[in-house]
């Protein structure tokens, strides 16, 4: 297969989709530095650039995504295969509709109550994860109608993190964690029926991070 330098690019802002990051939450979370993958860094007075053979190799790492399945990805597949390296996993599923509906979730923001179905999934890092099936095309076009997102309560949210939150009465949104101090946090919206904001922690309901992504 003969591999171009935007397919190459293409299959790494995939990849982050699929794992819930922005590219630079990707390259963070391959030990890089956060702007490796930065548009503004993809590009030469030559045009655009490889991005070098450590840093692919530090995000297969970070990922536990084969080289198989990165491959697919260059070659215009639009989701990560499992392959070898992921295992079968049964976590609790709802549709994103149904998110804003109270008791969902504990004390510990773990997953229960009534109304919630099974999937199976790939392993997730987080035991007390849960499945989200998009049933509505509001997320578009960063996640599609149809897809599914797998969330954390336990995985801590960093900067460039990809988000599901809700505040009091409203709707659950999908946002992108910004800068955050001992009292408050900034969010980027991420879906068409909400805005970027900033807040203080009682103000949230719950916010959980988007670990994983189909396509």
């Amino acid at each position: 297969m003969s591999m171009k330098h935007e397919d190459v690019w293409r299959a790494l802002d995939t990849l982050a989709a699929e794992k819930g990051l922005s590219p630079s939450g990707l390259a963070r979370a391959a030990g890089l530095d956060p702007t490796a993958f930065n548009r503004s860094k993809r590009t030469t007075s030559r045009g655009l650039r490889w991005p070098s053979t450590e840093s692919l190799s530090r995000v297969l790492s970070a990922t536990g995504a084969s080289l198989e399945s990165f491959t697919a990805l260059v070659g215009g597949a639009r989701a990560l295969g499992l392959g070898r390296s992921h295992r079968a996993h049964r976590l609790p599923l709802l549709p994103l509709s149904q998110l804003c509906t109270d008791g969902l979730f504990d004390d510990a923001g773990n997953p229960s109550g009534q109304g919630w179905e099974e999937t199976e999934v790939p392993q997730p890092g987080d035991p007390h994860g849960y499945a989200v099936r998009i049933d509505s095309a509001r997320l578009e076009p960063v996640f599609r109608e149809g897809g599914t997102l797998i969330l954390s309560p336990a995985v801590p949210v960093r900067p460039g993190d990809r988000v599901l939150l809700r505040r009091g009465e409203g709707p659950v949104g999908a946002f992108v964690a910004g800068d955050r101090t001992a009292t408050s946090f900034s969010f980027d919206s991420l879906d068409a029926d909400s805005a970027g904001f900033s807040t203080t922690r009682e103000t949230l309901v719950w916010l959980h991070r988007i670990i994983w992504a189909s396509s």
